[in-house]
């Protein structure tokens, strides 16, 4: 009976680490206190829920004092309803590619980004480094997304956020 409980067990543990989602925190593009969506300009966190429609659709700095940690990586938040809003749903409003440039991802560069630039598209945040490669991105966003999902996965191990 012991031997039945302890298969039954490991068979639950085994099921929950298989369907758990992969998430390589180490390739994100975090500041030195593990706060994603950093200005590489001015080293401000940005709230990741005010570039979406119901977040206002403008980028806006974060507070440290209204701040939340999910899963290795802590956010920023301007408000307590874009906090309150990012925990309904927290893979919509996480950035694409750990935080990196949109535009950079579809070749595998890790660039930071400037958080001012972006593109929302469905539940997807696109960042950019500059409006150069925001104006390449946006001009065929499905075709450079895919591309740019298949260079994070290689890098990563992560599924694109859909």
């Amino acid at each position: 009976m012991k031997k039945l409980i302890f298969l039954m067990l490991g068979l639950l543990v085994s099921l929950n680490l298989w369907s758990q989602e992969v998430r390589n925190v180490a390739q994100y593009n975090l500041n030195s206190a593990g706060v994603s969506v950093i200005d590489v300009r001015s080293g401000d966190a940005y709230d990741p829920v005010a570039y979406f429609p119901e977040g206002g659709e403008q980028a806006l700095k974060g507070k440290a004092s209204i701040s939340l940690m999910y899963k290795g990586v802590e956010y920023y938040f301007a408000n307590e309803e874009n906090k309150r809003t990012f925990l309904t749903n927290p893979s919509k409003y996480e950035p694409t590619y750990g935080s990196w440039c949109a535009r950079a991802m579809v070749t595998g560069a890790k660039v930071p980004i400037d958080a001012e630039l972006f593109t929302v598209k469905g539940n997807r945040l696109f960042l950019f480094v500059n409006t150069r490669a925001k104006r390449f991105f946006d001009r065929n966003i499905d075709k450079y997304a895919q591309d740019a999902d298949r260079e994070w996965k290689q890098i990563s191990g992560e599924e694109p956020r859909l």
